[in-house]
């Protein structure tokens, strides 16, 4: 039976914490262990920590078990620690941010996105090889030298029978799962998480927040968490409309699929995928706790009951539609412009009120009350759901606030804490992991991402206009 691979229910310590290791004299090799702070044990092979592209948010600071094949022996520091007591992790975990190849404990700083990250190929001294892995149908000696993590009869076995998984050749974005064929190769980093059916190893690293794992796999395919009340749009990180075809020119009305409305090219990429909505999270968008939904508890107009809808035991849901008036923070139509909205935000029907304003992308959001923008600093300090009650300045978690979150004065530096990039000061990204209410601000990927302040349209990603100082093209 498939099995998904549970993170960890806590992800304040999953950015920040510090991770110890020990090593283990187990059966034939040595069992690595590494632990981050509060983080519940997830154990993964090495070749789990190898096979498929390069993975973005992985649960890096969850536990990786390498095996060694050789001499029963008892090695007092093998992740680079001091002998004696509990040895530290002496580089950095996959996932996180890093300068060069050198800083990361697999060897690989992904200079696309600024991450540690895994690599195709195999595990050489708790390093990750350079070497490609093997495509599927391709002659190979054992599960580890393939993409799929399968070796079956001689040759590698497609994981996902429907699309060719990363790692894999190709010639078109169509053939990918990931949908962006990279230099002849199936590649993982289209978005800031791994697309739905595209292989992964847990559910952090996952857009749809579900990694489903067959028993035994080295690694299982990515999916949407199910969940009673949600829409069917597609989430934050997903690749949306042409996708990795997107060659500039006009953006998909209304935001295409997308659950935020939002269908913008992902910064370091250029592929277009479904945007991160600032503040709360509307409906469809991947939740932790009920109170991470616009309209939750602890949020403003918690009246309308929204919650974050989970089946079984999964850690990760979606918001759903609740059951009154749209809160602060809902999608909702402009006064101009439909774009097949709700027009009933909790503050006042938006045909007779000014309740529906555009957020730090652009994107239209009930208002937690008309607000006057002539100038904006007047609202600094303001309790809100998302930038739009701020008028476009960050609208950022703040603990102990009434509604959890207040206008910031001016954008979110290095290690600050976004909601999404748009909140984060010119060429800094903000890194959140699915279903997560917040992230930090990281350092600089050479460009202004959509929603980010800029001069000219040379300080935006990938040839993106610059409109009245911000990225992005005007599309309502």
């Amino acid at each position: 039976m498939p099995s998904h691979r549970a993170e960890p229910a806590t992800l304040a310590s999953f950015w920040s914490a510090p991770i110890a290791c020990e090593t283990l004299a187990i059966g034939v090799g040595v069992h690595r262990r590494g632990r981050g702070c509060d983080l519940d044990l997830l154990e993964e092979s090495c070749r789990r920590e190898t096979m498929g592209a390069s993975t973005h948010l992985d649960g890096a600071s969850a536990n990786m078990k390498h095996y060694l094949i050789g001499v029963l022996i008892l090695v007092g520091a093998a992740c680079g620690g001091k002998s004696g007591g509990t040895p530290t992790l002496e580089c950095t975990a996959t996932g996180i941010t890093c300068a060069v190849n050198e800083d990361c404990c697999t060897g690989n700083c992904d200079t696309l996105v600024g991450l540690c990250a895994r690599v195709p190929g195999s595990c050489v001294d708790f390093k990750c090889s350079g070497d490609q892995c093997t495509s599927d149908t391709e002659a190979c000696g054992g599960d580890s030298e393939c993409c799929s993590g399968i070796c079956s009869g001689g040759a590698c076995a497609p994981l996902n029978p429907a699309c060719r998984t990363s790692g894999n050749t190709c010639a078109t974005n169509g053939e990918c799962c990931s949908k962006f064929c990279n230099g002849g190769t199936c590649s993982n980093s289209p978005s800031f998480c791994v697309q739905t059916g595209d292989t992964c190893t847990t559910d952090v690293e996952c857009c749809g927040g579900l990694c489903s794992i067959a028993d035994g796999a080295a690694l299982g395919l990515c999916a949407i968490v199910p969940s009673n009340g949600a829409t069917g749009c597609a989430g934050a990180g997903e690749v949306c409309d042409v996708g990795a075809d997107y060659a500039g020119g006009p953006l998909p009305t209304c935001g295409g699929e997308c659950c935020s409305r939002a269908c913008f090219p992902f910064g370091p990429s250029g592929v277009l995928v479904c945007q991160p909505p600032s503040g709360c999270k509307p409906t469809g968008e991947l939740c932790r706790e009920d109170a991470d939904c616009c309209g939750g508890p602890g949020q403003p107009d918690s009246t309308s009951n929204v919650t974050c809808e989970k089946v079984g035991t999964n850690p990760i849901g979606r918001c759903n539609n609740g059951n009154s008036c749209s809160p602060a923070g809902a999608i909702c139509r402009l006064q101009t412009i439909e774009c097949n909205a709700n027009a009933n935000c909790c503050a006042g029907n938006v045909i007779n009120f000014d309740t529906c304003a555009q957020d730090n992308l652009g994107i239209p959001r009930c208002l937690t009350a008309e607000v006057d923008c002539t100038d904006p600093s007047t609202q600094v300090g303001m309790s809100c759901a998302t930038s739009a009650d701020c008028c476009g300045l960050p609208c950022t978690p703040v603990p102990g606030q009434e509604f959890q979150s207040v206008c910031g004065a001016v954008c979110v530096p290095t290690d600050g804490t976004c909601t999404n990039s748009a909140d984060c000061c010119a060429g800094l990204p903000c890194t959140i992991a699915p279903g997560a209410p917040s992230g930090t601000c990281g350092t600089p990927q050479g460009c202004a991402d959509y929603g980010q302040t800029c001069n000219t349209a040379t300080d935006c990603c990938n040839g993106q206009p610059c409109n009245s100082g911000k990225c992005g093209t005007v599309i309502l």
